[in-house]
């Protein structure tokens, strides 16, 4: 090292560039109140502009003095930055914010080459923190909240934590209106310094903002959705119906007075003409007088509504003499309007009408003569199989009948075929036939055969064996369908099984049933029953007991065994019900 560098180094180490704690960076006046109140609505910077304002060019530099090439050596270059640091104080001390701004940035330039990625050196840092947080206070001041903002996240990109940076960045926050972004670095900012003063006074500030704002919502939201009259903006068109009633009520009211002030003086009319009159009459009171106007009233309605009915038949006779007359002579008189209908003209009007063999149907039904149905023949459904004759075209009912009788095909058995019908021997259109009663009654067997199922106890060294006594409750339906050229065997039923738990002398010490709810092909088609095939334990009919041991340890173990035993029970049941589904498959 040549005597110009260690004279260099010298320099540096006598300037204090350690990393200043947030409270003691006295180089620079703290922001007053005022500039932390600024308006949030000031204009931000444009996209166009650099961190100091300053208009960038077509080739991408600022203005002549920003463009200096920074120092290649670390030394030069930490040199020149500090000096760019204490020149921006000073044009900060004298009011010369651009001119403060302009050095800060240059300073900001001449580092942020040796601290790629954020791993340059401790000197480094604390030098670009220091004239970023500074270049963040002064953009601030020039009511550049956009780009003070900006600035500070850059310092918190090198120091998450840096209680200045946090702050700065916070007042660009509020003045910009976002007071939740405001707060959150507040509050960030007071849990790495609790006793910051400062940090604490400007989230007071915020907090109280952000609670006059939230009240003034909720007191547009009550507003919005109040039922008062007169306050609410959804209820607008109810009021508005409900003023409209009442104005109606009001206006029938006045108009009941009026016509009531009306009557009042006919009454005192009348009475003063009842007292005139010779001999004087007796006065009524004006309720009286009022009940008596009412009967007249009503009378007269009701003669009135005689007299237009009495007119109306009259008018009526007059139509049916002036229509017999005109049958009489063969003309038709022109049809007036008011023309009484017959019972046949009203009858085609309500669209019904009489069939010749006395069934009421529409008025637009049409009937077949005899000749039509002679040509047309039985139209009576017949089944289509090898053993309809082709040449019988008109079969009498009795074969119609047993052609529709699924039974005739199957000896008796209600199996109707496995294949398709003639009209679908393809087997491509869907075709559903019921097997519902072969297969209720299967199922039923299948289960009652259901062989003994034998359990023997090593504990107590007896053997027990639990039998099928009967089935109940078996119902629900079954098909085959046909599509495609495949067979779907579908069925869907539920049963109980009753069963009898006997010793080996035969001796019953037990009884229950087995609940079955649902024997359906999605859960027996698989061929695994054993897991899929649910089977519900009822509660004992009568419960377990042993007639040889009275103890309670032999009716602990009769009882295990029991249960033991059933369960072999219930294996055997799914493979009786298994059984079904394989007769199911090989009869259709």
């Amino acid at each position: 090292m040549n005597t110009t560098d260690a004279a260099a180094e010298e320099e540096i180490a006598s300037r204090d560039v350690s990393i200043p704690p947030p409270n003691a960076f006295d180089d620079v006046p703290p922001i007053s109140e005022e500039d932390s109140a600024s308006a949030a609505s000031a204009t931000d910077v444009d996209d166009d502009t650099d961190d100091d304002g300053a208009v960038k060019r077509n080739n991408g530099g600022s203005d002549d003095e920003d463009d200096d090439d920074p120092p290649p050596d670390p030394t030069d270059a930490l040199l020149s930055a500090m000096s760019h640091k204490e020149s921006g104080n000073e044009h900060f001390k004298s009011g010369k914010y651009a001119d403060a701004a302009r050095s800060y940035r240059r300073g900001t330039n001449v580092l942020k080459n040796f601290n790629h990625d954020n791993a340059g050196d401790e000197q480094v840092k604390s030098i670009l923190i220091t004239l970023q947080t500074n270049l963040s206070m002064v953009t601030y001041k020039q009511e550049k909240y956009r780009v003070s903002r900006d600035v500070a996240s850059k310092v918190l990109d090198i120091d998450p934590n840096n209680v200045k940076a946090l702050y700065r960045r916070a007042v660009a926050h509020r003045s910009m209106g976002d007071l939740d972004s405001a707060k959150d670095d507040l509050r960030a900012a007071l849990g790495a310094e609790p006793n910051n003063a400062a940090v604490r006074k400007e989230l007071a500030s915020v907090r109280k903002v952000l609670d006059e704002r939230r009240a003034k919502e909720k007191r547009g939201l009550q507003r919005a959705f109040s039922s008062r009259a007169g306050s609410s903006l959804l209820y607008s068109d109810r009021e508005e119906e409900e003023r409209r009633k009442e104005d109606e009520r009001r206006e029938k009211e006045r108009l009941e007075r009026e016509a009531t002030e009306g009557r009042k003086k006919e009454w005192e009319e009348e009475c003063v003409k009842r007292m005139a009159s010779d001999p004087p009459q007796d006065v009524v009171s004006f309720e009286e007088w009022e009940k008596q106007r009412r009967k007249k009233e009503e009378k007269a309605e009701k003669a009135r509504k005689k007299a237009k009915k009495a007119e109306e038949e009259r008018r009526r006779e007059e139509r049916r003499k002036a229509r017999a007359g005109a049958a009489n002579d063969g003309n038709d008189p022109d049809d007036d309007s008011e023309d009484e209908l017959t019972e046949k003209e009203l009858a085609a009007l309500r669209g019904y009408k009489k069939t010749s063999d006395g069934r009421t149907t529409s008025y637009f039904t049409r009937e077949q003569t005899e000749r039509e149905r002679e040509l047309i023949g039985s139209i009576a459904p017949r089944r289509l199989d090898g053993s309809s004759s082709s040449s019988s075209s008109n079969p009498t009912p009795a074969a119609a009948a047993a052609a529709l009788d699924p039974s005739s095909s199957s000896g008796g058995g209600g199996v109707t075929g496995s294949g398709p019908s003639a009209w679908n021997a393809s087997g491509t259109t869907w075709e559903e036939k019921d097997a519902t009663d072969w297969c209720t009654k299967t199922l039923e067997r299948c289960l009652l055969d259901a062989p003994p199922s034998s359990y023997f106890s090593e504990s107590s060294s007896t053997a027990y064996v639990a039998s099928v006594k009967g089935v109940s409750d078996v119902k629900g339906d079954a098909s085959v369908a046909i599509a495609g050229g495949k067979k779907r065997y579908i069925y869907d039923y539920h049963a109980t099984v009753d069963y009898e738990i006997s010793d080996g002398g035969g001796e019953v010490v037990a009884s229950g049933s087995l609940r079955l709810p649902e024997v359906h092909s999605a859960n027996t088609s698989s061929g695994n029953v054993e897991e899929e095939l649910e089977v519900e334990v009822l509660a004992w009919k009568r419960a377990p007991s042993s007639p040889s041991r009275n103890d309670d340890i032999g009716a602990s173990i009769t009882a295990q065994d029991c249960v033991e035993c059933r369960r072999v029970l219930i294996t055997d049941v799914r493979k009786s019900v298994l059984g079904f589904v394989e007769k199911f498959n090989a009869n259709f």
